[in-house]
């Protein structure tokens, strides 16, 4: 009998941004996007081993804190604009195997895909389990590229390759353009606010 796989969960929100002032701790309606996603990941925690949070930023501590998930003060110099998400993974899986434990996956979520749904999570992990030997990469319908939404990745992978969409990964497209939007500029942020006004 094989043994269950242990899945991390892991959220990158460092304080600076260089192309949207703070985007991680902006609000649609009265929530901060940590805040949604994180409330969207603890619906489904029972998938994961952990939820994590990586941040230096005092006030995503604050609300990790206040809902009970696991949180990493990032040193500085991880948390500058030329620092790789990857980069700031690893450091976060490190910090997580020697304090809580061995995991055998990581799943990446941006706080900057407020729309991502829990059905697409559970689709990524379900596509996961069949390919382990795989990187998961959620990617736009139109063009197949990244969009941001969900990236699963094998520990041994990374390491190796340090990078979450490595050539050959499986792609899981995201049909919806409003689950594909990655907040990155100004304009992303105005057609969120759109999107979260139709709700």
């Amino acid at each position: 009998m094989t043994s269950k796989k242990k899945y991390l969960a892991l959220i990158l929100a460092r304080k600076g941004s260089r192309r949207l002032k703070n985007k991680n701790i902006l609000k649609l309606g009265k929530k901060k996007l940590i805040t949604i996603t994180l409330e969207n990941l603890k619906k489904i925690k029972y998938l994961f081993d952990n939820i994590l949070v990586s941040s230096d930023s005092n006030i995503i501590r604050k609300v990790s804190e206040n809902m009970n998930v696991l949180f990493l003060k990032r040193p500085k110099y991880l948390a500058h604009g030329k620092i790789s998400s990857e980069a700031a993974t690893l450091h976060a899986i490190n910090f997580y195997k020697k304090n809580y434990g061995y995991i055998d996956y990581v799943a990446l979520f941006q706080v900057t895909s407020p729309f991502r749904k829990n059905s697409t999570i559970k689709k990524a992990i379900k596509l996961s389990k069949k390919f382990p030997n795989k990187q998961i990469v959620g990617v736009n319908k139109k063009n197949l590229k990244p969009n941001g939404t969900i990236y699963i990745s094998p520990i041994q992978k990374l390491n190796k390759f340090c990078s979450f969409s490595y050539k050959n990964f499986m792609p899981l497209t995201i049909n919806s353009k409003k689950e594909s939007l990655d907040i990155d500029y100004k304009k992303d942020f105005l057609q969120a606010k759109k999107y979260y006004k139709q709700v």
